[in-house]
């Protein structure tokens, strides 16, 4: 568990690292925001989000097959669900990524996620293996096409 901990708070200082480039390339030069990504995020959908969170986090640990769902938590414009692969099989070296993030995209189609995505949050999932090895898949407002 301190394994995940660590490894959502590496992820929250890179998002943050991600971010302080991001602002610093904005003021230095106009740049247009793509078409995915609002100027803003709305308070709304933020209360929102939040509310659907609690909700999830009341009802983790969940196992389905061989994954156990953690936790889901949001840190600023990033939520963040990890996973645990329960299966000592699949590890790190035979995880792909590329289905992986393929079958993510299906979230698209759910209305709250897709306006949660278009509406400027990004989802990222931890996966941590047996070895506690991770990988971590991103799907944002860009994935939503």
């Amino acid at each position: 568990m301190k394994k995940i901990i660590c490894g959502l708070f590496y992820l929250c200082l890179l998002s943050g690292c991600n971010q302080q480039a991001a602002d610093a390339t904005a003021s230095s030069e106009a740049v247009s925001q793509p078409a995915h990504m609002p100027l803003a995020i709305d308070p709304a959908l933020t209360t929102s989000v939040d509310q659907q969170l609690l909700a999830l986090q009341k009802k983790l640990p969940q196992k389905h097959k061989q994954i156990m769902f953690n936790a889901a938590v949001r840190h600023n414009q990033t939520i963040y669900y990890s996973y645990t692969m329960l299966d000592s099989k699949r590890t790190q070296n035979n995880f792909n990524v590329a289905a992986a993030k393929k079958d993510l995209q299906q979230n698209c189609r759910q209305p709250l996620t897709r306006r949660m995505l278009l509406g400027g949050f990004n989802f990222v999932y931890v996966y941590t293996f047996q070895d506690h090895s991770q990988v971590s898949v991103l799907l944002s407002g860009k994935d939503c096409h």
